[in-house]
């Protein structure tokens, strides 16, 4: 369910009286609004034994939305009170950030992740009851994640927009929109007119919620060979041939980090994965497939590229966003290599 602020506290008020007295196991859970207009919390609801929880409303579970709430409910936590975070329904990844920031939370289908003195909830599981509406556009629609991608290639940089412009090949009018999206979520934090994340941890999360590496074109075939010794003769082949190619996944992950043995070559090439595959002479093959020759849907997934031990390979936050949807052991290769590739840290005075 898609919506107003208003529409979602219109629902929340419906469904948490319900909902929290079952979770907390309660006849009677009394929700109100609070009188006193400084008080900033939503709702207060208080159960049977007393206990008060301070609820913050939020549209939607995206991670920078989860990071405001957390900053908002910071003021309850002396207070004798639990700080609760309510959403229609909670997302991965606005689970993750919220567990990150210990932020307790409850969503309208039931779920629920509340730390307290004498109290923890842990329901998961439950299906979204609300559905969807429909969403506006996102700011990491392929070409739109070009800013974001420009954002994180240089998280410390103040950026201003005309640059970023000038750097994705995105006009002024286009930028101002993805740049105005971004702030929406709470992800950029601002100078004057120049931008950059809040925090890139939180940017990386909201884009990876919204990424889909099946919206490449993918064409899966088959080579002699296995590993990193496959990956470097397909790279001569390419190389050969002049077709302009950079490794993401598995590959990329091994000569960055040498972790995890794999199988599978997945590498970006520009321009019809198909004609690639006739020109190198691979067989096709969708069952047993070693390779996986990779159509961007952006150019941008090229932006960052750079040679590694002797690879071509994109960016680490492309690698990473890849790793995350294939298979072997490619989501624990991703959590490796954003522990030792993608520890951004930024002077928050610079």
């Amino acid at each position: 369910m898609q919506g107003s602020a208003t529409a979602i506290e219109r629902e929340a008020r419906h469904r948490l009286p319900h909902l929290l007295a079952e979770l907390l196991d309660e006849s009677v859970v009394q929700v109100e609004t609070p009188r006193d207009d400084a008080r900033q919390a939503d709702f207060i609801a208080t159960d049977g034994q007393g206990r008060v929880l301070m609820m913050e409303v939020k549209n939607s579970s995206r991670p920078g939305q989860v990071a405001r709430a957390a900053e908002q409910l910071l003021a309850y936590a002396d207070e004798g009170v639990i700080p609760v975070l309510v959403v229609p329904f909670m997302s991965r990844a606005g689970a993750e950030t919220a567990d990150r920031m210990r932020l307790n939370w409850i969503d309208l289908s039931g779920n629920a992740h509340v730390r307290a003195e004498n109290l923890h909830l842990w329901v998961q599981g439950r299906p979204n009851e609300l559905g969807s509406r429909g969403r506006p556009s996102s700011p990491f629609a392929p070409k739109s994640a070009r800013v974001t991608r420009a954002l994180l290639l240089d998280p410390a940089r103040w950026w201003v927009q005309k640059d970023l412009a000038a750097v994705t090949g995105l006009d002024d009018g286009n930028v101002s929109r993805i740049v105005r999206r971004l702030d929406d979520e709470f992800l950029l934090e601002r100078r004057e007119r120049e931008l950059r994340p809040r925090d890139p941890d939180l940017l990386l999360d909201a884009w990876a919620q919204d990424y889909r590496f099946d919206s490449h074109d993918i064409l899966p075939g088959h080579l002699s060979g296995s590993g990193v010794e496959l990956a470097r003769v397909l790279a001569e082949r390419l190389e050969s041939l002049n077709i302009h190619h950079a490794f993401t996944g598995l590959p990329a992950a091994w000569v960055m980090d040498q972790f995890a043995r794999f199988r599978l070559a997945t590498v970006y090439v520009d321009g019809d994965p198909r004609e690639v595959a006739e020109r190198l002479s691979i067989r096709r093959a969708a069952k047993g497939a070693n390779i996986q020759l990779v159509g961007p849907n952006d150019a941008g997934v090229f932006s960052g590229e750079h040679d590694h031990e002797g690879l071509h390979c994109v960016a680490p936050v492309q690698v990473y966003l890849d790793l995350l949807q294939l298979p072997e052991r490619a989501t624990e290769a991703a959590q490796h290599l954003r522990t030792h590739q993608l520890g951004w840290r930024h002077d928050a005075t610079g």
